[in-house]
């Protein structure tokens, strides 16, 4: 009787090893679990469809309430004191402290400071006006400007921009990269080519294939210069007074 179950025991301990391996004599690895789904883009993220739309819209700041941050406004959006998001304006955002909506096709104001990532028509505040990629219009404040590449006119004490075709003025300092147009300030700085007029005390380009007029006039290749220090580094006269040019 003892070997009875003695035989039974061996014999059912083989039949649960066998059942627990792969049949190749290995204990198969558990299940590894699977990656987590990735999340959906938060729709707060993404700008609405132009289907959907409002005529007027007053924000107290930037996503308060949450509907103005990718919302499209057809008509009048206001910041009281302050209104921003990834959505559009056609026509006009007007706010107290900051105006801040990133595509703007019409007119962005405020008392301090405007910001946008694109604009066509006009952008002007009492201290600075910011536009970080694309610019067609009239930018305008008594500080500070700065535009990406700007198709139009720019003026500040300090005016800055990437590619111009148009016209740049600052009191102070005017920076850009090619132009082709006209600029004019106490310093003027290309940081590129010069297609047109240069006009300040002191104008300083990479290139020149228009006019620099001012009392010290810097050019790194060729050049056509009026003032009283001319200087053309390539030129084989580089420095002349009054006047100088090398094509």
């Amino acid at each position: 009787m003892n070997r009875f179950l003695i035989a039974v025991f061996c014999c059912c301990a083989f039949v649960f090893t066998v059942s627990a391996t792969d049949g190749a004599g290995t204990v198969p690895e558990p299940p590894t679990p699977s990656a987590p789904a990735e999340q959906k883009q938060n729709p707060a993220d993404e700008m609405r469809p132009l289907s959907q739309w409002t005529p007027f819209q007053i924000a107290f700041f930037p996503n308060v309430p949450t509907a103005t941050w990718n919302s499209n406004v057809f008509g009048i959006k206001t910041g009281q004191p302050a209104s921003g998001g990834i959505g559009r304006v056609f026509g006009l955002e007007a706010s107290w402290v900051y105006s801040g909506t990133d595509h703007i096709k019409g007119i962005q104001a405020c008392w301090v400071h405007c910001q946008n990532e694109t604009c066509d028509g006009i952008q002007s505040s009492f201290v600075s006006c910011l536009n970080f990629t694309q610019f067609n219009g009239l930018q305008a404040t008594l500080v500070y400007c700065l535009a990406g590449d700007l198709n139009g006119a720019q003026g500040s004490l300090v005016s800055m921009a990437g590619n111009i075709c148009g016209i740049q003025g600052g009191l102070a300092l005017n920076i850009s990269k090619d132009i082709t147009g006209f600029q004019a300030a106490g310093v003027n700085v290309v940081d590129g080519t010069l297609r047109g007029v240069q006009c300040g005390l002191y104008s300083q380009v990479e290139e020149s294939k228009g006019l620099q007029l001012g009392l010290v006039n810097i050019s790194k290749s060729k050049g056509f210069q009026f003032g009283l220090i001319n200087y053309i580094e390539d030129s084989p006269i580089p420095f002349l007074p009054i006047m100088n040019f090398y094509f």
